[in-house]
């Protein structure tokens, strides 16, 4: 009698250590979806803006408040904006513009019929300031395939998903400004558009 007790107390053991592992092993492998799924952006709420200036990286968050980033998009010039703004109140401003519809594809810095400037835009203080910069200026009017867009995902109308990145050259709007040129490399954006009675659907 014992031993059958004894018998049946170590395979009730064996078989709690083996749901313990099964488990443990779910997690794990549930975790590691999770991972693989955000580094595919596959998590829908995921947002991201940043760029290297000259080689220092510049990152921007969503805004704590709204979760999500300043955007914005005018029909009668057909033009998207982010507006992304760094912990230290510097900023930066991109925007274009397309004669029909937002499509992925290459977007010059421009500026179109309605006399509306296209491009990217860069604050670097947080105040205003004579050392903004920007990829279209007076002497530089079109830079070619400033901006980049990847994808343009509209399966939620309540939420687009648009993706690119942008590696423009920035020019000094000032001449009183001592950094004359920036290169911007490694730009990337994912940022999610909610239309609503504000913001036009597009």
């Amino acid at each position: 009698m014992k031993n059958r007790f004894k018998l049946i107390k170590s395979i009730s053991s064996c078989l709690l250590l083996s749901v313990a592992v099964f488990l443990a092993s779910c997690a794990s492998n549930s975790g590691d979806v999770k991972q693989v799924d955000q580094a595919e952006g596959k998590n829908s709420t995921d947002q991201f803006f940043s760029v290297k200036i000259n080689g220092v990286l510049w990152e921007a968050f969503p805004s704590k408040e709204f979760k999500t980033y300043t955007l914005s998009y005018k029909t009668l010039s057909r033009q998207f904006s982010i507006f992304a703004e760094a912990a230290n109140g510097s900023r930066m401003d991109l925007s274009f513009h397309t004669v029909d519809k937002i499509v992925p594809g290459n977007y010059p810095s421009t500026k179109n019929d309605n006399g509306i400037l296209s491009g990217v835009f860069y604050y670097p203080e947080a105040k205003s300031s004579d050392r903004e910069m920007a990829s279209i200026t007076s002497d530089v009017p079109v830079q070619e395939n400033a901006v980049q867009i990847t994808r343009v995902d509209k399966s939620d109308k309540t939420a687009y998903v648009i993706e690119g990145t942008f590696s423009p050259v920035l020019y000094a709007l000032y001449e009183t400004n001592p950094n004359r040129t920036s290169k911007l490399t490694e730009g990337k954006f994912r940022v999610i558009y909610h239309p609503d009675s504000m913001n036009p659907a597009f």
